[in-house]
């Protein structure tokens, strides 16, 4: 059956609702696919004169004529409005006509980009608040994506919000991990951007149902790749005629003893250095999370804050390290790496990575430790790096093996 089919107009009079003279309000009732509402018209008229067989004012008066001719008119602006809500919307309910006939702009269909360059402006002004930049760049191309795949899919700019189902999920990730070349977890974090905006639309009354019931979108287990002791060392120890590969070494290791991302070694300022007791401390939040870390400085670390900065003439809002760009430091660690003998595509990120296992697990720091200092809000996502704690067990329990061979053996 066709959506025309179930709707339906109804004019009544309201005789619970009459005034002092005995006039009751004349009522509109809209009947859409199941969803009714009623609107009062700002008519009134005696009960003696309704027909209530053709729902409107009895005889052929002037004021007869005049008062049918006025609901004949609401009928025709009610069934102009429906039919331009039908080509705007997926689903048009009664409400949505009644707030159309009233002029209301809330009848007005929500559209997906439309919603998603809200939510995307949203975290824009929050940026440095609630949100960071990370997180806005993050639904901005997220955004950005869907936008082409619509484009290329549906041959639109942007789509109703209700057009959203299984149907489409279904074929905008088979777009990601096709077209667009992205890996399982890729593609599978641009749709947790898209649940967030649906989600976003559901509680806002726009999206009646979650189109992503029955859709899992949980992420895979990744190898983190990170420099054993051999290849930190090899790295540390390597100098450059070239100043440029000399900085991005220094930065790297920088980031090896600290773990902080490449934005939080950029934007480290001197006020965010604290001496406490004879050492000094990071104490910061991570742009990333917005989560606290706290990361007592050693030896190497200093010394490298040391060869770029006077930490005792820098103002508070002073930069600590002169960064160049992450696009430029990655390109030279690669650079490094070969010139190192090192086999692993370095980024910057592995730094952290290898704070997080070679430099701290690896020497026997607990987790719960190492997760404070990462600034992760649980220690769930520190939990990522155990698996190298294992290689290290089962390192220690093979030396003890041997050691305990030559003392205590089992007789045969």
């Amino acid at each position: 059956m066709s959506s025309k089919a179930t709707f339906s107009l109804v004019f009544y009079i309201n005789r619970t609702k009459a005034r002092k003279n005995g006039e009751c309000p004349i009522m509109l009732r809209i009947n859409i696919n199941g969803s009714r509402v009623t609107m009062a018209l700002k008519r009134h008229l005696d009960p003696q004169n309704w027909d209530s067989g053709r729902n409107q004012m009895k005889g052929r008066t002037d004021q007869a004529r005049l008062f049918n001719d006025y609901l004949d008119s609401i009928r025709v602006r009610a069934h102009k409005k429906y039919n331009e809500l039908l080509t705007a919307k997926e689903e048009v309910l009664a409400s949505d006509l009644r707030d159309a006939i009233l002029g209301i702009q809330t009848a007005k269909s929500r559209n997906l980009i439309e919603t998603w360059q809200e939510h995307v402006n949203g975290l824009k002004q929050l940026i440095g608040k609630e949100s960071s930049y990370a997180t806005y760049q993050k639904y901005n191309t997220a955004k950005n994506h869907m936008q082409v795949f619509l484009r290329k899919t549906y041959k639109a700019e942007d789509v109703s919000i209700k057009s959203v189902d299984h149907y489409m999920i279904t074929r905008y990730a088979h777009y990601l991990k096709t077209e667009m070349g992205c890996n399982y977890n890729t593609a599978t974090k641009f749709l947790q951007n898209l649940k967030r905006i649906t989600t976003l639309a559901m509680r806002h009354g726009w999206l009646a149902k979650d189109p992503f019931a029955g859709i899992t979108l949980s992420l895979k287990e990744v190898d983190r790749p990170y420099l054993t002791e051999a290849e930190l060392k090899k790295l540390m120890e390597f100098q450059s005629p070239f100043e440029r590969l000399n900085k991005v070494r220094d930065f790297f290791v920088f980031s090896c003893f600290t773990g902080l991302a490449y934005i939080d070694v950029k934007q480290l300022r001197r006020c965010e250095i604290e001496h406490n007791e004879g050492n000094y401390w990071i104490r910061t939040r991570r742009q990333k999370t917005g989560a606290r870390a706290n990361i007592p400085l050693l030896n190497i670390p200093m010394e490298i804050i040391r060869k770029y900065s006077i930490l005792e003439a820098l103002q508070p809002e002073d930069l600590v390290l002169p960064m160049p760009s992450n696009q430029k430091i990655n390109a030279y660690l690669k650079e490094l790496a070969d010139l190192c003998g090192i086999s692993k595509t370095l980024s910057f990120h592995i730094a952290r990575h290898t704070f997080a296992t070679t430099v701290t697990m690896m020497n026997g720091v607990p987790i719960e430790t190492v997760s404070k200092m990462l600034g992760h809000k649980n220690i769930t996502s520190t939990q990522h790096y155990a698996r190298i704690v294992d290689q290290k067990v089962g390192e220690d329990m093979q030396l003890l093996s041997q050691r305990l061979g030559t003392r205590l053996t089992l007789a045969h």
